[in-house]
């Protein structure tokens, strides 16, 4: 979020350096003046779309599902038969392989290949009873190799509204690739052995449903997005406030060796020199939405700084900066800002050094959105100290400077912010924490309102940028 509150910063310092610059060197004592009707409050703002995509590095993830699919799949009381019937009895194992992941939009596909072994025992009986030795035939015993199976599971991921994983999983297909033939019984039984499989992986499917369904990720969001209703502590650039209204979720899908989705939120952000949260406590969060995959940051954004709160981040930022004016050296002791009515404020620069004095200007700052300028049509100066004001005044303020200041005095901000871009894009390229780094770039930056009150400046800021979240796995 730096990316709106920096321009903040540097516009409204570059708008002070440009006024003690041209009232320094103005040969007028007035400029004229210009007058134009301003609304008592700004627009209301679209509202903010944040979405970010999540790249989260898979080997961790896949060596826990490693632990969760079974390692080999046998019947009921291995290695003793299990007996049909009087006449017929047998056992099998099935051991896997590791384990094939795919994902594309939540539909997650899991293949293993693996290999089986069955052994099988026949008589005859009478009255229910075995009236014969029991004849046995295998495959996959002693010197004899196993024989080999593919199986593949499909399960369907959803994000419920209550921030709930359902996942409805299934056998997708299970093929024998080499038959077991037990000559002794001049039979095919490789379809015992493939319903055997196939109705424990039934069991081992409908197990693990039931387990994620049991889960609940709510928490987690709640506490996160909580501290979206309460305010931030971003230092000198004042207290953000995030509010959002609605928090969706797009489709997950695995590509390389990375699981990737996308999170967002829809939001009206405020950023504020007033440090008090007003909503105390988050009681419900808003249904979680499960949505198309996008990504980028729309955000509109509404500042509102008390002229207190600006007079002391200029005072900090100007304090004690030093001018070099023909051969003089004039000290910057204090800035002070504050509204005047008529959407006007008044700049008081205290100076000291070879000179002492202070330097009034007053106007009203206007906005040209196309342009993206910050103009002070109608800016006047005054001066106070007599030191100041016989010394400086004869040889510094000529025509030709208060021509300048009568309708066309401006600050570049499209410049502004193009000079300061790289630093921007730096704050969004950098490891948040231990193992997650953020990736991104600002592509563009402008201010569409701005509106002097007579206790606070007004600015609303439209940023355009991309970011993502990747981790490397570690948790």
């Amino acid at each position: 979020m730096n990316v709106c509150y920096r321009i903040k910063y540097f516009s409204v310092i570059a708008f002070i350096c440009s006024g003690i610059f041209l009232a320094s060197c103005s040969s007028s004592k007035k400029a004229a003046s210009a007058t134009k009707h301003f609304a008592d409050s700004l627009p209301s703002l679209p509202l903010s779309e944040i979405d970010i995509p999540l790249k989260i590095y898979a080997p961790p993830i896949l060596a826990k599902a490693e632990k969760v699919v079974p390692k080999e799949f046998a019947s009921d009381g291995w290695p003793n038969y299990i007996q049909q019937s009087c006449d017929f009895r047998y056992k099998y194992r099935f051991v896997r392989s590791g384990l094939t992941i795919s994902c594309t939009n939540n539909n997650i596909g899991i293949q293993f290949t693996g290999n089986y072994q069955l052994s099988g025992s026949r008589c005859i009986c009478t009255a229910d009873k075995p009236v014969t030795p029991w004849i046995s035939g295998s495959c996959g015993f002693g010197k004899e190799p196993m024989r080999r199976m593919t199986v593949s599971i499909r399960s369907q991921l959803n994000f419920l509204p209550a921030y709930q994983v359902r996942t409805t999983t299934s056998l997708n297909k299970l093929q024998a690739l080499d038959k077991c033939q037990v000559s002794f019984f001049s039979s095919d039984v490789t379809q015992l052995v493939l319903d055997s499989v196939q109705s424990s992986v039934a069991a081992f499917c409908s197990t693990l449903d039931s387990t994620i369904t049991g889960l609940s990720f709510a928490g987690l969001v709640h506490e996160a997005a909580g501290k979206g209703y309460q305010k931030t502590n971003l230092g000198k650039y004042g207290f953000l406030l995030l509010n959002p209204s609605a928090i969706r979720i797009g489709q997950l899908n695995y590509a390389r060796d990375s699981f990737n989705i996308q999170t967002g939120i829809t939001c009206r952000p405020e950023l504020s020199s007033d440090s008090i949260n007003h909503i105390n406590v988050l009681s419900t969060l808003p249904m979680l939405d499960q949505k198309e995959n996008k990504h980028g940051i729309l955000l509109y954004l509404d500042a509102n700084y008390e002229y207190t709160f600006l007079s002391k981040l200029l005072a900090d930022t100007l304090r004690n900066k030093a001018f070099e004016i023909k051969g003089r050296t004039i000290v910057v002791k204090d800035v002070q800002m504050k509204g005047i009515g008529n959407h006007q404020v008044e700049l008081r620069i205290d100076f000291a050094g070879s000179n002492k004095g202070s330097i009034f200007l007053r106007g009203t700052p206007m906005l040209d959105t196309a342009k993206q300028a910050l103009s002070v049509p109608d800016i006047s100066y005054s001066l106070e100290g007599k030191d100041l004001a016989l010394k400086l005044a004869r040889n510094l303020f000529r025509n030709k400077i208060r021509k300048t200041l009568q309708g066309k005095s401006y600050l570049d901000i499209g410049a502004l912010v193009k000079s300061n871009m790289p630093l921007l894009n730096e704050r969004l390229n950098r490891q948040l924490t231990k193992g997650v780094y953020s990736t991104g770039k600002t592509s563009d930056i402008k201010l569409i309102g701005l509106l002097a009150r007579e206790n606070s400046m007004e600015v609303q800021i439209f940023v355009a940028a991309d970011i993502s979240i990747s981790s490397d796995g570690i948790f």
